[in-house]
């Protein structure tokens, strides 16, 4: 019998020939039912002891693998799946972008690692060997405490230490809370359209169906709520995700008033609140209302998703129910890093980096605004008051789909609206972009490179951008607006006379008043986004004539 076995010093002579085996009998090399030799005869052919061969087949019959009998020798046992073993499938590593503009990020970057070991350390010195064993389902009391605390001083959020539960994510304080619900009869739940797409996917999980809500640039429509007879509803109301857009008073007022005549829960998520940059913070909705809110929040964009930290704050008669479904799954963060966060706040030192971050994404932000003005003027931005990503809104008829493929294709990560987002309702073509993670000149070059993805839709041909840029480089003096052009710019000129043309247009534009230059200016802009090359010299020769002409 020919195994095809080369044996290797090192590795113990019985684990390679049952190996060998093994792979003979998945390959059907060694079809059910065949003789294998004695155990002497083989142990002679390989050149190995019989002990081998012996203890090799006992091993495989009680695998099963080879059967034996007394009087029939050993065989091939019938195995119900044949063929040959299953192919090793390698883990592929995460999708990288050279330049990552997707939301939902931090910048790791900035990760404060020295005081985090520095936690970390602590908290392994000081605890006491007894507390190496499983914890309170609801997290470590000291963690328990110092959110309470922190809770109540940054978001105005009333809470009882005893309140707090820890978790693992966001996700999985929604998929608790859903299935509590669905224990009290639920069976319909309200989620923003559009809305983290994560709301949607944690209720129909549960076995609830998701029902979206229209949102404006109010918030949440709570007029909506109830004509779609729901039993709870999940929101962001402090920074809308994706739109960045943060309830109004009125709004909130009627949401409380909703929920509180229906009974319903309201599900606060607490997204992105930290980071807030053109206006005054917004206190948590369950502030107003402890008895109908449930608070959800998370470390994911105040440090980073790895520590897989996160925290609810039901209300007081669902607090029960809440333990009973983390105890059944036991998924809670280890001890350890609990305590290593409760150390890291009662030092304030989550404050203090959250000051830190703040500066930093501000000028991230002013960047990308700024390079979205010159790159990309007709696109339209929004959300950007607070949080770490802007909602840009793409020109009517540009395909965002096809748009953010060639972002892609190019190295520029981002999220389409209508791919990554809960969206029912009739809305534009969109992006979000994110600017936490990818540095100030990796943001300046992603934006360069996006605007290569959005002109060609604009103009169907790459001379769409040069000619944008051709109308974009307009500078305004204070008694003249002088338009000039570059040398690189002219190139892009479809012949000489256009070449020509435009020169003839720019002396002309250097002698009219302030007032009318602005006028051309504008439209400049207005038309130079939808022609290109030839056409652009066309419109520059007809509107010096039109000025000729009087």
């Amino acid at each position: 019998m020919d195994l095809g076995i080369e044996f290797k010093a090192g590795v113990p002579l019985r684990r390679q020939l049952e190996h060998a085996l093994r792979v003979a009998i998945r390959s059907g090399r060694l079809v059910s039912g065949s003789v294998l030799p004695s155990s002497r005869d083989l142990a002679e052919e390989l050149g190995v002891s019989r002990g081998v061969v012996v203890d090799s087949y006992a091993q495989l019959a009680t695998e099963g693998y080879l059967s034996a009998r007394r009087g029939s020798g050993t065989r091939v046992a019938s195995l119900s799946q044949p063929g040959g073993p299953p192919a090793r499938r390698q883990v592929l590593p995460p999708q990288h972008y050279r330049y990552d503009l997707r939301p939902g990020q931090a910048d790791y970057h900035a990760f404060p690692r020295d005081r985090w070991k520095a936690a970390l350390l602590r908290a392994l010195r000081e605890l006491p060997d007894r507390r190496l064993g499983y914890a309170n389902h609801r997290g470590v009391p000291e963690l328990r405490n110092a959110l309470a605390g922190y809770l109540a001083r940054a978001r105005g959020v009333v809470v009882e230490p005893e309140h707090v539960v820890v978790c693992c994510a966001a996700s999985q304080g929604l998929t608790a809370l859903w299935h509590v619900l669905r224990g009290r009869g639920a069976r319909r739940v309200a989620v923003e359209d559009p809305g983290w797409r994560w709301q949607r996917f944690t209720a129909e999980h549960a076995g609830l169906e998701a029902v979206p809500i229209r949102v404006d640039a109010d918030g949440l429509v709570v007029a909506e709520l109830a004509a779609a007879g729901v039993d709870a509803v999940v929101l962001t109301p402090a920074h809308q995700y994706p739109t960045g857009v943060v309830m109004t008073p009125e709004r909130r007022g009627a949401l409380i008033a909703w929920a509180r005549e229906r009974q319903a829960l309201i599900i606060e998520d607490d997204y992105d609140v930290e980071y807030r940059f053109d206006r005054d913070p917004m206190a948590s909705l369950q502030g107003l209302a402890p008895d109908l809110v449930a608070f959800v929040g998370t470390t994911s964009k105040t440090l980073a998703p790895a520590l897989r930290l996160a925290w609810i704050v039901p209300p007081s008669h669902l607090i029960d129910d809440v333990e009973t479904e983390f105890l059944v799954t036991g998924v809670t963060p280890p001890t350890i890093d609990q305590i290593a966060l409760a150390a890291f706040i009662e030092d304030a030192a989550l404050e203090r980096h959250l000051r830190s971050m703040r500066r930093r994404y501000r000028a991230k932000r002013d960047l990308l605004i700024g390079a979205l003005g010159r790159h990309l003027p007709e696109v339209r931005v929004s959300g950007t008051a607070a949080g770490l990503h802007l909602f840009a809104r793409l020109p009517d008829g540009v395909d965002e789909h096809a748009t953010a493929m060639r972002a892609r294709r190019s190295g520029v990560g981002v999220h389409e609206v209508h791919r990554h987002c809960t969206t029912l309702a009739p809305s534009p073509p969109a992006l979000l972009l994110g600017y936490a993670l990818p540095t100030e000149s990796e943001l300046a070059a992603a934006t360069r490179l996006l605007a290569d993805a959005v002109y060609p839709s604009l103009s169907g041909s790459g001379s769409g951008r040069s000619a944008i840029s051709l109308a974009s480089r307009v500078s305004e003096s204070s008694r003249s607006c002088v338009v000039t052009t570059s040398a690189s710019a002219r190139r892009t000129a479809a012949s000489s006379r256009a070449r020509n043309s435009v020169s003839a247009w720019v002396r002309a534009a250097t002698s009219r008043s302030r007032s009318m230059m602005a006028r051309s200016r504008s439209s400049c802009r207005f038309w130079a986004s939808r022609i290109s090359g030839a056409a652009y010299a066309a419109w520059v020769e007809k509107a010096r004539l039109s000025r000729m002409n009087g």
